[in-house]
């Protein structure tokens, strides 16, 4: 049954882009985190951005719904939005990671994609058959600030140079295991790194999820938050997210709906011309949540807002 399910998601991830087949398969990794292997043409390589996606596994998420986040990723990285706003920047390529998170101290935590150029659709596609391979673990706790760690690692040992390093913390629940959220957040905001989150809100999880977000986890210079309206809605929110942090624009700059206002000209000699961002203030780095922000699994909490815990 699960086979089927993953067959069918990499064909319709061909079938995305007018019928291209993805290769078979590759063995899964190992399940514990490890730096990238800087190969002889990664090495020195510049970047528009580095990315790191840190994706939920815990055990509030079940098969279904991890299917959809993980269909999700693949259908935004490789529709033409990301792919217009991955080519329209100055170099007109990023670094791309996929970091699995539950918690180091009751569950997971692993590297199903290690660093990958994303520039246009051949390298999306070896993207998209990356993650599709890798095993997709599910394991106990919600530790944000575990996943936070694991990403800054990756920025710091990965193979890229970049002027903009970006973690992106998508799931369904708040921080109930590791350190303290707002600790790692930041230290990681110190270094100039931008922290994004797409909370994906429901009937089962805490209905102020976003509000939460915006006040524990994200911060750095435009940062911001997308909520997905359920599972459902997880592909839509992806696509917008990666859009606006390659493009290095916030949702109040492109507002949902309009076109991708970006311009790209290209001289006789190839050379590219793009517009220069402004630079816009660091998000302060307290927290603004009315509540607490971390919720430890055994004793010491109440509800979170008006949501119990199972």
């Amino acid at each position: 049954m699960r086979r089927s399910v993953i067959q069918s998601l990499i064909a319709c991830a061909a079938f995305a882009l007018g019928g291209l087949a993805l290769a078979a398969p590759a063995p899964a990794p190992s399940s514990a985190p490890r730096p990238p292997v800087l190969g002889a043409q990664a090495q020195a390589q510049e970047v528009d951005v580095a990315l790191v996606l840190a994706v939920d596994v815990s055990g509030s998420i079940d098969y279904e719904e991890a299917e959809l986040q993980r269909k999700g990723i693949v259908d935004a990285v490789m529709s033409k939005e990301v792919i217009q706003a991955i080519q329209s920047g100055s170099l007109g390529r990023i670094g791309l990671s996929v970091v699995y998170f539950s918690s180091a101290d009751y569950g997971v935590m692993s590297v199903p994609v290690n660093w990958m150029v994303v520039q246009d659709q051949p390298s999306a596609i070896n993207f998209s058959k990356a993650l599709v391979a890798a095993r997709r673990p599910s394991a106990r706790g919600t530790s944000i600030s575990d996943a936070l760690a694991l990403s800054l690692r990756m920025l710091e040992t990965g193979p890229f140079h970049s002027v903009k390093q970006v973690i992106d913390v998508s799931g369904d629940g708040v921080n109930n295991a590791g350190r303290s959220v707002q600790e790692i957040r930041d230290e990681i905001l110190a270094k100039g790194i931008t922290i994004n989150g797409l909370p994906i809100i429901d009937y089962s999880t805490p209905q102020d999820l976003d509000k939460y977000f915006e006040g524990c986890v994200i911060g750095g210079p435009a940062s911001f938050v997308i909520p997905a309206k359920g599972f459902v809605d997880f592909a839509r929110a992806m696509r917008r997210k990666l859009v606006l942090e390659i493009s290095g624009l916030t949702p109040a700059e492109m507002p949902e709906g309009n076109p991708l206002i970006i311009s790209v000209a290209a001289s006789n000699d190839q050379q590219r011309v793009v517009p220069v961002q402004p630079v816009r203030p660091s998000r302060p780095q307290t927290n603004s949540y009315s509540s607490a922000c971390n919720f430890p699994m055994f004793g010491g909490f109440g509800g979170f807002g008006n949501f119990s815990f199972r």
